[in-house]
């Protein structure tokens, strides 16, 4: 590897097979680096420089490489990244087209058939829902990451003014999950007003 394209990898972060054939690095060049230690794979077709630029949401950059471009953050692990939920999550909730059929016991996949080009936010390096798409959303999983959590999370954004309950209702109405806010509304306003 030479002295470019390991300033090259550094500055990618998370990196894919085909990301490093464009740096010129070979399928074997790399298994080779992987083997001398001098490259990290991180999981299947992922890979990282050990001296690489970390951000913070690197898992984030890895789920984005390993789900493809039509992938997004989303789930619990939305409502966490935002502060509006207190559980940890122990996988990154990965939100996918219905086709998907990869599984990773690092990640948690939703299958989804709401489309995935509205409310999504474009980051360095991976995709995430929007604060209202990840409310919104909250209360269409509600049975996986609970009620109380799904509310408490629209409170706390309400309350802190990070987003409003007409923002909210707009995104509900784009993604066709109005009757998901609906069916919450009467404890969504009574967590607001008390």
């Amino acid at each position: 590897m030479t002295p470019k394209q390991e300033a090259a990898l550094k500055k990618l972060g998370p990196f894919s097979l085909a990301q490093a054939k464009e740096i010129g690095i070979s399928h074997q060049d790399l298994s080779r680096l992987v083997k001398e230690e001098k490259i990290h794979r991180m999981q299947r077709g992922v890979y990282l420089h050990p001296k690489a630029n970390m951000p913070r949401e690197i898992d984030f950059q890895i789920a984005y490489k390993k789900f493809g471009p039509n992938s997004a953050v989303g789930g619990l692990t939305a409502l966490f990244h935002y502060n509006l939920a207190t559980q940890v999550p122990k996988q990154t909730w990965v939100l996918v087209p219905p086709e998907k059929r990869v599984s990773s016991k690092s990640y948690r996949l939703i299958r989804t058939k709401t489309p995935l080009n509205i409310g999504i936010i474009e980051e360095n390096g991976y995709r995430l829902v929007s604060i209202e798409r990840a409310i919104v959303e909250g209360f269409k999983l509600a049975s996986k990451i609970g009620e109380r959590t799904a509310i408490k999370a629209c409170r706390i954004a309400i309350q802190q003014r990070l987003t409003t309950l007409y923002k909210i209702g707009k995104m509900a109405k784009e993604l066709g999950l109005a009757s998901y806010l609906s069916k919450y509304s009467e404890a969504i306003i009574g967590a607001i007003e008390g």
